[in-house]
C-alpha cells in the first residue's frame, strides 16, 4: 500500500496543522507516502521536511473579473468547478506515477480547492478516499466565499468517502447530523516525551513564590476567532492592577495587525517558534492561554474547534485558562474533565477572578496540572494517534511506540 496526502500546509510549517501532519508521519516509512500541496512548501534539505516524496500543485485557473451586476454568484461557482477540475487532473497523474492507491485530504487554512480535487482524483484514479477534518470544509468554504451554498459540496464529498477521520468529538457528532457519516476521532497528537507533564511543576511555582514576573503565556497563530478573547482577557489582567503580570505571545501575526485589535498594554510579542521549542515556552508559564472568541461571526468553526496546541498544553504542566463559549468543544472539554478554569462569557472581572484563583492558590494549580496530563495520556498520547492513523487508511497497525 501507499498513500498520497494532500494539504496545503506541510512541515516544517509552524501552524497548528503542519505540527499535526509531521507528528502523524514523521517516523513512518518514506516509501509508503508522498505528499502533495498547493502550499510553497518545504525546499528540498530543509530542517523540518518530511523525507516523503514532495508534489508541487500549480495554481489552478481562475477568473479573476466578474463583481459586478451580481455576477460574483457565478464566478465563484465557475473558478471553484474548473479550478477543481484542472487542480484532480495534476492529482490523478501524480496518483499514477506514484502508484498511489489511497488519497488522505486533509483541510485547513484558506485552500478550498485541494480537498475537492483530491476527491475527484481519486474517483478517476481508483484510490480510496479518506477526508481527513482538521477544520469544517463547509463552514471554511462559506467564510472564504461568503456564500453557504457551497456547504453542499462537503456533503457529497464525505458521503462518498471511504472514511472520514475528525479531531474531536463534536465534530464527529455535528457530522453524524448533518451528514449522516461516521467519522473516527483522532485527537491532534502530541509527543508526551518532550513536555513537561507534572514534574516540572514544583520549580515553575517555586519561581512564583520568589515574587517575579508573572507570566501569561499563548502560543500560536491569532486571528479573527481569537481577537475578542484577547481583548477580554486584557481587560481582566487591568482589573487585577497587577504590575507583575504580563501577557508573552508567541505569534507569527505581525504587530501592527494585533495593535490595530486591541490587543496591548502588558503585552510581550515574541516572534514564531519552531514546533521544537513550543514545550519549554509553555513551560515557562504561570498559566497557559487557550482562547476562542465569544463574539466570532463563525460561531459553528469555533464550536467545533480543536486547537493544535491543545495537546501540548494539557502536556505541559502549567495551569491553563480557557475563554471559550459555552456550547464549544473546548469549554466543554476543560469543564467535564476538571482539566483547567473555564471562563464561558465575556467577562474582564470573571477573567480576573479566574486568574487570581490560579496564581493564589497552590493546591488548585497542583489539581489542574494532574487532571490535564491525566487527559493528555488519554487523550493526545502520539503512539495511539500514530496506530489510530494507520488502523483507519488500512496500514499496517504499528507496534506501541514504534511505526
Amino acid at each position: 500500500m501507499r498513500f498520497a496526502f494532500v494539504s496545503n500546509v506541510l512541515p516544517p510549517g509552524a501552524n497548528s496543522h503542519a505540527a499535526v501532519i509531521d507528528r502523524l508521519l514523521r517516523d513512518l516509512d518514506p516509501r509508503l507516502y508522498c505528499l502533495l500541496s498547493s502550499g510553497s512548501g518545504a525546499l528540498a534539505g530543509e530542517p523540518g521536511r518530511l523525507p516523503g516524496t514532495h508534489h508541487y500543485l500549480p495554481p489552478a485557473p481562475q477568473l479573476t473579473r466578474g463583481y459586478r451586476w451580481g455576477l460574483r454568484w457565478w464566478r465563484e461557482r465557475i473558478n471553484l468547478g474548473v479550478g477543481a477540475a484542472a487542480r484532480a487532473r495534476v492529482i490523478a497523474a501524480i496518483l499514477r506515477r506514484e502508484a498511489c492507491d489511497v488519497v488522505v485530504a486533509c483541510t485547513g487554512g484558506q485552500e478550498i480547492l485541494d480537498f475537492p480535487a483530491a476527491f475527484l482524483a481519486s474517483r478517476w484514479t481508483g484510490a480510496r478516499f479518506y477526508a481527513y477534518l482538521l477544520d469544517q470544509y463547509g463552514q471554511m468554504v462559506a467564510h472564504v466565499t461568503g456564500d453557504h451554498g457551497f456547504a453542499r459540496i462537503e456533503s457529497m464529498i464525505l458521503t462518498r468517502a471511504t472514511g472520514v477521520i475528525v479531531p474531536n468529538e463534536f465534530l464527529r457528532d455535528d457530522l453524524r447530523r448533518r451528514h449522516h457519516v461516521d467519522a473516527a476521532v483522532i485527537h491532534n497528537p502530541c509527543d508526551l516525551s518532550a513536555c513537561g507533564g507534572p514534574a516540572y511543576a514544583s520549580d515553575a511555582d517555586a519561581a512564583i513564590a520568589r515574587g517575579r514576573e508573572a507570566r501569561i503565556v499563548y502560543t500560536g497563530a491569532i486571528g479573527p476567532l481569537h481577537y475578542g478573547a484577547f481583548r477580554t482577557l486584557l481587560a481582566g489582567m487591568a482589573v487585577l492592577d497587577r504590575p507583575d503580570l504580563r501577557l508573552h505571545v508567541y505569534t507569527p501575526q505581525l504587530p501592527e495587525r494585533l495593535e490595530r485589535e486591541g490587543i496591548r498594554g502588558p503585552v510581550v510579542l515574541h516572534p514564531p517558534q519552531p514546533l521544537s521549542a513550543m514545550a519549554a515556552l509553555q513551560q515557562q508559564a504561570d498559566v497557559l492561554f487557550l482562547p476562542l472568541a465569544l463574539d466570532s461571526s463563525d460561531p459553528d468553526i469555533v464550536r467545533t474547534a480543536a486547537p493544535g496546541k491543545l495537546g501540548e498544553y494539557l502536556a505541559a504542566g502549567r495551569p491553563i485558562l480557557v475563554h471559550a463559549p459555552p456550547d464549544s468543544f473546548l469549554a466543554s472539554y476543560f469543564r467535564e474533565h476538571q482539566c483547567g478554569v473555564v471562563v464561558d462569557r465575556s467577562d474582564p472581572a470573571a477573567l480576573a477572578a479566574a486568574l487570581s484563583a490560579i496564581l493564589g492558590d497552590p493546591a488548585l494549580r497542583e489539581q489542574l496540572r494532574a487532571r490535564a496530563w491525566e487527559r493528555a495520556q488519554a487523550d493526545f498520547d502520539l503512539s495511539r494517534a500514530r496506530r489510530q492513523f494507520a488502523r483507519v487508511i488500512g496500514l499496517p497497525e504499528p507496534a506501541t511506540g514504534d511505526l
